[in-house]
């Protein structure tokens, strides 16, 4: 099974804490999941590791020059979900889901070992290389990624004019720190350089959702607009699919944020912004979703949402990305 980090966006100096989970806390995750480690165990895609890149390529069979996904994940490390990038590849769309840094096992060993300076050349790469598959159409690259991922992801495409579109599920509209340790390291670099980012600060018995709150609402606007991901740069549509009961970070709030941005600067292109209720924080991919992690009466991190409500958003997003990715294709 797949063990979050319980730094998950944000709580570097707590780093480690989640080892203490065993038999007790894997049985109450499964119970809070209603299925939904199943979809994270490795059923299929082709290992790539090539110029420096590791991650997993799903090809559909005989596809062509076809609208294709750059799967990233978010604070949990490791690979991107396997059921999720497999039922693209299986409704026509390449999948090249790629690892940035380790998961809590460790793996994949090449990578770093937390989400920290996390060179933006290397997912630049990832699409050079997605460019020069026989599978892939160049010019329809789609960007999916989720919480970190989903800053991610609209950070990348705000550099990278050559991505056709984005879906951001539980995103940021500004950089985060990085996830290491001390939490004193920037999250992303590029050309070299740290890129501006907003610290949290712990506060015992605070949720990671009031401490995303507070620092949004306490932080100056310089600062903040300093760490502000330029979206207004991206030349293509935007998906952005968040809850509004997100029990980690306030994604809809900062969603909002992306789409109001883009609206002020004139963005020309479509911008979608689903947001749900009573659902987890992690809705990317289908089907049941996890909402709560940890040993009871011990330690719990909670995810939002009901697991009935998480199971439909989950179902209700898949569908609006699979739309999207055809409304691409059909260009």
């Amino acid at each position: 099974m797949v063990w979050f980090k319980f730094a998950l966006l944000g709580l570097g100096a707590l780093v480690g804490v989640v080892l203490i989970a065993g038999v007790a806390g894997y049985m109450y995750v499964r119970h809070q999941s209603s299925g939904y480690f199943a979809s994270l165990s490795h059923h299929g895609g082709v290992e790539i590791h090539q110029n420096g890149l590791i991650g997993r390529f799903y090809a559909p069979k005989g596809v062509l020059h076809h609208t294709s996904v750059l799967m990233l994940g978010g604070s949990n490390g490791g690979y991107p979900y396997d059921a999720a990038a497999q039922d693209l590849a299986n409704s026509g769309y390449p999948v090249f889901a790629l690892a940035y840094f380790q998961d809590m096992t460790g793996n994949p060993k090449s990578r770093p070992k937390y989400l920290a300076n996390i060179e933006l050349e290397y997912f630049f790469r990832a699409l050079d290389w997605m460019k020069t598959r026989t599978e892939i159409d160049p010019e329809r690259i789609i960007l999916m990624g989720e919480s970190r991922g989903g800053e991610l992801v609209l950070l990348l495409a705000s550099h990278r004019p050559d991505v056709a579109g984005v879906i951001a599920y539980s995103p940021s509209h500004l950089v985060w720190a990085g996830l290491n340790p001390t939490y004193d390291q920037p999250a992303w670099t590029l050309n070299g350089k740290p890129l501006p980012f907003l610290r949290t600060r712990y506060a015992f018995g605070a949720s990671l959702l009031s401490m995303f709150q507070k620092a949004l609402a306490e932080t100056p606007a310089a600062e903040r607009e300093r760490a502000t991901i330029p979206v207004e740069n991206i030349h293509g549509p935007v998906l952005l699919i968040s809850s509004k009961s997100d029990g980690l970070w306030p994604s809809s709030q900062m969603a909002d944020a992306v789409a109001a941005r883009l609206h002020a600067r004139g963005f020309c292109y479509p911008v979608e912004n689903l947001q749900y209720a009573d659902s987890s924080h992690l809705l990317m991919g289908y089907g049941p979703g996890l909402i709560k992690l940890g040993i009871p009466y011990i330690w719990e991190m909670n995810f939002g949402g009901s697991l009935e409500g998480t199971r439909k958003a989950r179902d209700a997003g898949w569908a609006a990305s699979k739309a999207f990715l055809a409304k691409i294709a059909a260009q």
